[in-house]
């Protein structure tokens, strides 16, 4: 769980963001119970902040992933109806995944009116599947 805090960490700071984030952090996602498959996700969220400052703060991920070892799989439009931008990365040392979408609701046309308004950056950093070791509880990992 400490690797996918530490590169989460990371991701915030290589947006240079100071706005609020969600609370809590990593968590075990059981992937077969039975064998002891495991991996490791932190899904979070930045807000508070202006449309241009999120933008910003977005385009400065994408420029600086690469220089923190994360190889951009994907960088555009999302394949959904608001086609928010998106990047989709892979960290190349320990082979951890990152999604990330940039969400400015506050200016968008047609959508319903009980969607949500709040502007922000969703982020999703998990790990690869891994096997604890028999007896070992993987979230002291």
């Amino acid at each position: 769980m400490k690797v996918v805090g530490s590169l989460s960490s990371g991701v915030l700071d290589s947006t240079g963001l100071q706005g609020e984030a969600t609370a809590g952090g990593p968590a075990i996602q059981t992937v077969d119970k039975r064998e002891g498959d495991y991996s490791v996700q932190h899904d979070w969220s930045i807000w508070k902040m202006s449309p241009d400052a999120l933008t910003s703060g977005f385009e400065r991920l994408r420029q600086e992933l690469p220089k923190r070892g994360w190889k951009i799989t994907h960088y555009g439009p999302a394949n959904s109806r608001a086609q928010q931008l998106q990047i989709k990365a892979r960290h190349e040392k320990d082979g951890s995944f990152l999604a990330a979408e940039l969400l400015i609701r506050s200016t968008r046309q047609g959508a319903d009116a009980t969607s949500s308004k709040t502007d922000l950056i969703n982020f999703t950093v998990s790990s690869p599947t891994y096997r604890a070791p028999e007896g070992v509880d993987p979230n002291g990992y």
